[in-house]
C-alpha cells in the first residue's frame, strides 16, 4: 500500500514538472533568449538580456511587438527585459477587463520574477489606450511611456468620428463589445489617452510620442498633439518627434523611426537608477 502511494506521488510529480516544461519554452526573439509561458490561458513571453542590469529594468509591449524592433533590440542588448502578454488583439483597448489581465502579468513578472516594479511602456495606436488606461490607473507602476502614433480618442481611432480615416467598422465593434458600450456611450466616453491625466502628470511620468507628420488615418493634431497639450498644460514632461525622414507608408500612417537609438536611450535614462 505504501509502496503504491510513492508511485502515485513520483508519478504525480513527473505529471507536473512536464506541465512546468511545457509553459516554460525557451526560444529565440531576433537573436536573444525569449523565455515563453502562460499567464492562466494567455500565452506571454519574456526576451532575456545576456547581462541583466541591477534591478531588471524592463519594456513593457502592450501591442505588436515584431514591429519596429529596434529600439526594444537596443535595450536588450544594453541590459533590458522585454516582456510581451499576447491578449488577442480584439480585447485590446485598455478596457477594464483588459487591465486585470496585466494586472496578473506585472504580479508574476514584479513578485515571482523579480521585475523592476516601474516598467517603461510602449506601444503603437490601439497599445496607446491600454499604455494610457495602465498608467493612470498606476502611476506609481510606470517609469515612462513611448508611444508611437498615440490615440488620443476612441471616437478618432478606432471611431473614425474626427477627420482622419480612423479604425475599421470591425474595430469599432469590437471596443463596444470589449467595454459593453452602446455607441451612444461610447461616443461620452471621458477617459480616452488625452484625458484625466492629472496624476501622471503630477507624478512627472515622463512621455515620448513619435508619429508621421501627415498621417491620414491618425492626424497628429486630433491625437498626439492634442495629448501633449494637456499634458504640458498639468505640467507634465513630454517629448515629441515628428518622423520626417524615409519611409511615408499606408496613407502617411507607416513612418520610419528616425532615432531609435535616442528613444532607446530616453527609455533607460528613466528606467535605470544610476
Amino acid at each position: 500500500m505504501q509502496l503504491a502511494k510513492h508511485i502515485l506521488l513520483l508519478s504525480l510529480l513527473a505529471f507536473s514538472l512536464g506541465a512546468a516544461a511545457q509553459t516554460k519554452e525557451a526560444t529565440t526573439w531576433h537573436g536573444f533568449k525569449r523565455v515563453n509561458f502562460k499567464i492562466d490561458t494567455i500565452s506571454a513571453y519574456i526576451v532575456a538580456p545576456e547581462k541583466p542590469l541591477k534591478g531588471n529594468p524592463w519594456l513593457w509591449r502592450s501591442y505588436s511587438p515584431d514591429f519596429h524592433i529596434d529600439i526594444d533590440s537596443l535595450l536588450v542588448a544594453r541590459g533590458f527585459y522585454i516582456a510581451f502578454l499576447n491578449v488577442d488583439s480584439k480585447q485590446l483597448y485598455g478596457q477594464p477587463s483588459l487591465m486585470e489581465r496585466w494586472e496578473k502579468f506585472y504580479d508574476y513578472l514584479v513578485k515571482e520574477k523579480q521585475f523592476a516594479a516601474k516598467p517603461a511602456l510602449s506601444g503603437a495606436v490601439r497599445g496607446t489606450l491600454c499604455e494610457f488606461a495602465w498608467a493612470k490607473l498606476h502611476p506609481d507602476r510606470v517609469s515612462c511611456i513611448y508611444c508611437e502614433n498615440p490615440v488620443a480618442d476612441i471616437k478618432y481611432w478606432p471611431g473614425s468620428k474626427g477627420s482622419g480615416t480612423g479604425g475599421s467598422a470591425d474595430q469599432w465593434k469590437q471596443l463596444l463589445a470589449a467595454y459593453h458600450f452602446t455607441e451612444e456611450q461610447a461616443l461620452q466616453y471621458g477617459d480616452s489617452p488625452k484625458d484625466n491625466l492629472t496624476a501622471l502628470a503630477a507624478a512627472k511620468i515622463p512621455l515620448y510620442f513619435s508619429f508621421g507628420l501627415h498621417d491620414g488615418m491618425i492626424p497628429m493634431e486630433e491625437n498626439a498633439l492634442v495629448i501633449a497639450s494637456n499634458y504640458i498644460k498639468q505640467g507634465g514632461p513630454i517629448t515629441v518627434h515628428p518622423m520626417t525622414v524615409g519611409k511615408q507608408e499606408a496613407n502617411g500612417h507607416h513612418v520610419t523611426i528616425e532615432d531609435p537609438a535616442g528613444i532607446a536611450d530616453f527609455i533607460y535614462r528613466n528606467s535605470v537608477t544610476p
